[in-house]
């Protein structure tokens, strides 16, 4: 979807399960800082939304890039789980 906005969305550990980003987009990557271990999952849409993205990451800084077009999220970027102590993740959203 080359001249569509990629936009940054930051998450942490501790934030409420929620929509990230818009309503509908691409998932272009995740960055994430990570004090401890970190897993995540990453829903389309809901808490009860099909996963589009599921990582397990080792401490350090992670950079998760999707190729091609991303992934669609045709509802949105939902955030079901994100774990770890001190950790913040970004969500670069097309």
């Amino acid at each position: 979807m080359a001249g569509q906005e990629v936009r940054a969305y930051n998450f942490a550990v501790g934030d409420t399960a929620a929509l990230v980003g818009p309503s509908g987009g691409r998932l272009r990557g995740v960055l994430v800082t990570a004090a401890a271990a970190a897993a995540f999952t990453i829903r389309s849409g809901s808490a009860t939304g099909p996963i589009i993205l599921q990582l397990t990451l080792p401490v350090g800084w992670n950079d998760v890039y999707i190729p091609n077009d991303g992934i669609l999220a045709d509802n949105g970027c939902f955030v079901s789980a994100f774990t770890g102590s001190g950790n913040v993740m970004t969500l670069l959203i097309e």
